[in-house]
């Protein structure tokens, strides 16, 4: 009893001190000025300025305070809350060592290009050109032919030229992944420059940005200029989900869910030390993602595609939180503020007691750890000598003569963790291509198709139990069963091994993401944010948050497409 007594008193101390802190914190001397502080670094204080003016051009009362900021200031500013900066991508390494918010609010992309006159436009069109032949062409002087990148007899010579900035030179570098040095590359001075030595050599390509060979509003490339495709596995042909160079829109949304190199383009950032959540910053970055997305074409910059601004609004107003205006209701905000405080005194309150009284009886449960995870082709674990289908699912031979299956790591990565699995029980035969497993997830379901023929010998009856051992442990403690194959050395050949596996999930994140897409245009995916984050990159365990009807669409268009088609 003493000691609760004594914690009470502790308690009643702290209130005391919080009411003395409230109350100084409302006189008027120490409210700060409604201002939005914005920095930006100098590449983009141009831009940064513009915003700026017409801004506040259009919003009288809005003030805004624009200050220049070089690298060495920009870990000390992100540090002060309050502050708004304008980056471009070589200051976000500045970054690493903090925890910064950062929004994506245009684009800075390099783009290869060509003649609508090029003898071999055809054939480029169709087959593109590798990042491995770009390199050859940039950097080997005896390889600059049309023969060598289109496989055929051409002796005729390329010639290659870019805008003489070292940003676009840097970009080519890290594109072929060579030194800036050992790049063989003609520079020119302007687009005007370049447009003209292609337009004199029909057989000649160049390097600029992608808003240099815009027309004056900024929508179609310029006639007589061809975006060159850029044949992302080097497979000679331009896939369908490589297939985004007819314009400048196809381009752009493909950038947006990852169909373009990553070196080829790089995003600029709003960013802060925590996601600003007052109306007047929230009202200018919205500004900035819907009005103010038409200044970055006359200051060298791309805006971003419909959809992904929809999304990043989404976003960023849902994280707003009421603001009490203090210059007009300052006794209000004093009062919200007092009362705010005294709440959480409570809370801490009983939150002593219980840990006072607690301790020792059970712990506490261990915190969740902060950051949502990537999903990428670096997630997904492919174990030497298993044989992996289409379905997303994999099969191997045991010593014993049977055939143990399962599903692949992709496919756990985009379900999230499974509550509830549907098995067939032992002697029941399955057919490859047919439904041999449903996996659940609050209620949600998919059917997955079996890689092989045959009876199943045993099912993996943990699994009813703890069927999230699939997530955790697909290709061991996870798997589904082991059968008496029909006719294991035919079917193998269908299946994929090693390498071949690895550039044909590739092809599955870029599906995956063509799906998603789709969705969000159509509105089965309400916010395409929850799922994809920027650049193409998607979350972990995307389907785990969304309603069950987009699940019946990825069973339609994304599984039962798959296992119909196949891969060429």
């Amino acid at each position: 009893m003493k000691k609760l007594i004594k914690l009470f008193s502790y308690a009643t101390l702290v209130v005391a001190f919080a009411t003395h802190l409230s109350a100084v914190s409302a006189t008027p001397g120490n409210v700060e000025e409604d201002t939005i502080h914005i920095w930006s670094s100098p590449d983009l204080f141009n831009v940064a300025t513009i915003w700026v003016d017409e801004y506040t051009y259009m919003n009288p009362g809005a003030k805004i305070k624009l200050e220049r900021a070089d690298a060495a200031a920009l870990n000390q500013i992100i540090s002060d809350p309050g502050h708004i900066g304008f980056v471009t991508n070589e200051f976000v390494p500045e970054f690493k060592s903090k925890s910064v918010w950062r929004l994506a609010i245009g684009r800075d992309i390099v783009v290869p290009i060509m003649s609508a006159d090029n003898l071999f436009i055809s054939e480029i069109s169709q087959r593109g050109i590798s990042p491995e032949k770009f390199a050859e062409v940039l950097t080997d002087t005896s390889n600059q032919t049309w023969g060598n990148v289109l496989n055929s007899d051409q002796s005729t010579l390329i010639k290659s030229y870019y805008i003489g900035e070292s940003s676009i030179r840097s970009y080519l570098a890290e594109f072929i992944k060579t030194s800036s040095q050992n790049m063989n590359i003609k520079e020119v001075s302007g687009i005007d420059k370049l447009l003209n030595e292609i337009q004199n050599d029909n057989n000649a390509i160049g390097f600029c940005r992608l808003v240099d060979i815009l027309d004056d509003n900024g929508n179609e490339i310029v006639k007589g200029i061809s975006l060159i495709p850029i044949d992302m596995n080097g497979n000679q042909k331009v896939d369908f989900f490589e297939d985004i160079y007819h314009n400048s829109a196809d381009l752009a949304r493909g950038i947006w869910i990852g169909k373009y190199p990553k070196a080829m383009f790089h995003s600029i950032y709003s960013v802060a030390g925590t996601q600003p959540t007052g109306s007047n910053e929230l009202a200018f970055l919205n500004w900035i993602l819907t009005d103010g997305q038409q200044y970055l074409y006359t200051n060298g910059y791309s805006e971003l595609v419909y959809s992904e601004r929809q999304s990043k609004i989404h976003g960023l107003n849902a994280a707003q939180t009421p603001v009490v205006d203090i210059q007009n209701k300052p006794m209000q905000a004093y009062a919200i503020l007092f009362y705010v405080m005294l709440s959480l005194i409570v809370i801490l309150f009983m939150f002593l007691i219980i840990r006072f009284y607690g301790a020792g009886k059970q712990e506490l449960a261990p915190e969740k750890k902060s950051g949502e995870p990537v999903f990428g082709e670096h997630s997904v674990k492919a174990p030497g000598g298993l044989f992996f289908d289409k379905s997303h699912t994999w099969a191997f031979m045991e010593k014993d003569g049977h055939v143990r299956i399962g599903i692949d790591d992709f496919l756990q990565h985009v379900t999230g963790i499974i509550t509830r699995v549907k098995m067939k029980k032992p002697g029941d035969r399955i057919k490859k291509g047919e439904p041999f497993l449903s996996v659940i997830q609050q209620g949600k379901q998919l059917d997955i198709y079996s890689p092989v023929s045959g009876t199943i010998f045993e099912n993996n009856t943990k699994l009813q139990a703890n069927p999230s051992m699939v997530n955790a442990s697909p290709y061991s403690e996870g798997w589904v069963y082991t059968i008496a194959s029909d006719n294991w050395l035919k079917e193998i050949k269908g299946l994929f091994i090693g390498e071949v596996y690895r550039v044909w999930i590739q092809y599955e994140f870029t599906r995956l993401k063509d799906f998603l897409s789709f969705n969000e245009r159509s509105k089965s995916i309400k916010d395409l944010q929850l799922v994809m984050q920027d650049g193409g990159e998607l979350k972990d365990h995307l389907l785990e948050g969304l309603g069950p009807e987009v699940w019946e669409e990825f069973q339609n268009e994304f599984i039962n497409s798959s296992n119909e088609q196949g891969i060429s």
